[in-house]
């Protein structure tokens, strides 16, 4: 057996013992995993990319100790996703690159073991973003490449971004909003990434769209964040990367996307679809 594997082996013995021993749900698998993530990394040459193995095994260890809990899966997916960023964090240099592997390994892992897309893409972002504030690193430096990981883990494990998107955008609003960051910014642009994404592979951009306005008005609605300034950002972010792809695309999501979403009113900044309204009438 390699030496990651028997860190990733080493990572959810200890956290499933921990927790069985204790009877805790949350609260104990950020100490957990990041103690046991340090203990592992400091026997090991080189960390590398191991960060996104340990979280992916780490999770696993999390879900079966605790029997996948209905309604639990995105706190032990944050919770251990921070741990193992806070203890990589205390033997390397914390990069977003890690975060993003980071992100890849829980949506991996809370595949494995059987958890719901959108909690997984939820929890992971949301744990990725708080445990790069830990150790360093601001949501502004660390967005792009979290929202890249929740793309990127959502290919690997054969989901839709459709599923995805909500808990993406849900996940990034609510860390941001806990790090009094800029909550609209940051969901705008986690908005265009996702579109973006989606168009490559040929999803609905529509449905997808739609999607990650839901998970804006959720978050927004836990955290105590205006719904309608979030889901305008969300929606607005999608609507200029339909554009991106073509007219046709940035009518259809428009459409989609304004009007009443879960009791929101949803409203796209007018200078977008002004803007290319007109390009659309001079052409």
């Amino acid at each position: 057996m390699s030496i990651l594997g028997k860190v990733g082996m080493a990572v959810r013995d200890s956290l499933a013992g921990t927790l069985r021993g204790t009877g805790e749900i949350t609260g104990v698998a950020i100490d957990v995993v990041r103690d046991t993530t340090v203990s592992a990394l400091q026997g090991a040459r080189t960390i590398g990319g191991e960060a996104g193995h340990l979280a992916q095994d780490a999770i696993v260890g999390v879900l079966q100790a605790t029997g996948n809990i209905s309604g639990e899966a995105v706190a032990l997916v944050r919770d251990s996703a921070v741990g193992v960023i806070e203890g990589t964090g205390q033997v390397a240099t914390a990069t977003t690159t890690m975060l993003h592997d980071v992100v890849v390994g829980a949506i991996r892992g809370s595949s494995d073991a059987g958890a719901e897309l959108g909690s997984a893409a939820q929890g992971a972002v949301e744990g990725a973003l708080r445990g790069g504030a830990s150790v360093g690193l601001t949501a502004e430096q660390s967005l792009v490449q979290v929202t890249r990981g929740a793309i990127d883990g959502t290919r690997e494990i054969g989901g839709a971004l459709t599923s995805a998107a909500q808990g993406t955008v849900a996940g990034v609003i609510t860390a941001v909003a806990s790090t009094g960051g800029d909550v609209t910014t940051a969901a705008r642009e986690t908005s265009r990434q996702l579109i973006s994404s989606a168009a490559v592979v040929g999803e609905d951009l529509a449905q997808v769209a739609v999607s990650a306005v839901s998970g804006a008005i959720n978050a927004a609605r836990t955290v105590g964040v205006d719904a309608e300034k979030a889901s305008a950002a969300v929606a607005t972010g999608a609507v200029e990367a339909a554009y991106d792809v073509s007219d046709a695309a940035g009518d259809a999501v428009r459409d989609a996307v304004s009007g009443t979403i879960q009791g929101v009113r949803v409203v796209v900044d007018s200078a977008i679809s002004g803007d290319k309204a007109e390009e659309k009438g001079s052409a």
